[in-house]
């Protein structure tokens, strides 16, 4: 390869990581052709729009990821089948987050006319009509969008405040993506989240004291940095993290998150720093399915301790735990699975005890500096049985050294120790 080539490439690579990806990427392609087809019509749509906003549009549409074939088809689409098209654009923008974000698309162009102002302000009209989009929503996104342009931080924030008192809802990711540089913070003491409700958090946040979840309530965290001084308890309910850090600044229980009755607890894509304060998570009931998720600094008790149903853990990583890091009881079924385990210490199964009389699966996991008092450096089975499987794991400087796994059949058994 030639040495020009080869900077070439690394610049497309340094472009591709300056792009923002926009908020619906993962959605579906017809989606995000449909949704690119609307946009389009303000950005494509008159001559004058083409002359200035077409780089621009480019912009979006790498960011949106619609391919190359799919971009040259909305010109052709917008000259020879227009209301059509249009037609299957507005079916697929139906819910308020969709509506918001397309709006939000629109002023990121309409910030970019000159010749084509008056084009774009019409489009813009004609599609919160179309929306049947109130006052106070129009004059949120005409006043945010100016004090976005303006980079006036304060001045957005009260309109979002505004906003958001009038009984409106707009995500904290969203608000990023229209303005990269506005910042919140929300703070709550103390939090009960009834039966039918649901408490969302998706922005930076301070709690002081404990959420208690009930029966039929929700806690869902998505995009939220969140810093608490409590725990969480749940007595039924839908418990998600989503793209999330959480730290835990004081925890006086031995796990901060307690599931006493839940049909199923979803972490993905997290941070969790237990700040040697406690244990994560004990959870009586229903199903545990984490994945992509990093594990820091446990003490009092494990990381995890699951009495459900069914727990999965997919390419997660654990970090320093004083107790160890994962225990699995009762008749509980648990599956690990390109896990990585460093630095945990306990008097049996330095990172992963169990005692479930169900089947237990730990594959293509590492361990690392585990160690255990007694026997299972890094995994300790109580019983001997059945369907405890260790297959294609690494166990480094874990000790004691000659039985890093504690109570496998042979056949169930695989096992590298360096």
């Amino acid at each position: 390869m030639e040495e020009m080539d080869v900077l070439k490439y690394l610049k497309s690579r340094q472009n591709e990581l300056e792009r923002v990806n926009h908020p619906f990427i993962n959605r579906n392609l017809n989606f995000r052709y449909l949704y690119s087809y609307g946009v389009g019509v303000l950005a494509v749509g008159n001559m004058k729009s083409m002359s200035e906003l077409s780089e621009r549009f480019e912009y979006f549409m790498e960011c949106i990821a619609l391919p190359k074939e799919q971009r040259e088809q909305i010109i052709v689409d917008i000259n020879n089948h227009f209301e059509f098209r249009l037609t299957e654009c507005i079916k697929i923008l139906k819910t308020k987050e969709v509506q918001y974000c397309f709006l939000i698309d629109l002023y990121l162009l309409y910030n970019r006319a000159e010749w084509s102002i008056e084009y774009c302000k019409k489009v813009i009209a004609n599609y919160l009509e179309i929306f049947h989009t109130s006052e106070p929503e129009i004059a949120f996104f005409k006043e945010f969008n100016d004090a976005a342009v303006k980079r006036d931080e304060k001045r957005a924030r009260d309109y979002y405040h505004r906003f958001r008192d009038m009984g409106f809802d707009i995500s904290y990711k969203m608000l990023r993506y229209f303005f990269p540089e506005f910042t919140d913070a929300d703070e709550y003491q103390d939090v009960t989240v009834l039966a039918g409700k649901t408490f969302w958090l998706d922005k930076p946040t301070k709690i002081l004291g404990d959420i208690r979840v009930e029966r039929g309530g929700s806690l869902l965290i998505n995009g939220a940095d969140i810093t608490i001084n409590g725990a969480v308890l749940v007595d039924g309910g839908r418990i998600r993290f989503k793209d999330t850090k959480l730290y835990i600044e004081h925890c006086e229980r031995d796990s901060f998150l307690t599931v006493r009755d839940a049909a199923v607890v979803r972490i993905e894509n997290a941070v969790i720093d237990c700040n040697g304060q406690c244990g994560f998570l004990k959870q009586k009931s229903g199903r545990l399915l984490i994945e992509e998720t990093e594990f820091l600094r446990s003490d009092k008790k494990r990381m995890v301790e699951f009495y459900g149903t069914y727990a999965e853990f997919l390419r997660c990583s654990f970090s320093e735990g004083e107790q160890g890091f994962i225990l699995a009881g009762g008749s509980s079924q648990m599956k690990l699975l390109n896990c990585d385990f460093f630095h945990a210490a306990a008097e049996y199964g330095g990172a992963v005890f169990s005692d479930s009389i169900d089947d237990i699966t730990i594959k293509e996991c590492s361990f690392r500096s585990c160690t255990a008092k007694y026997l299972g450096a890094a995994v300790y089975f109580k019983n001997l049985k059945l369907g405890q499987i260790v297959k294609d794991c690494v166990c480094r400087e874990c000790y004691p050294k000659e039985n890093a796994v504690f109570n496998a059949y042979g056949d169930d058994f695989d096992f590298k120790i360096r």
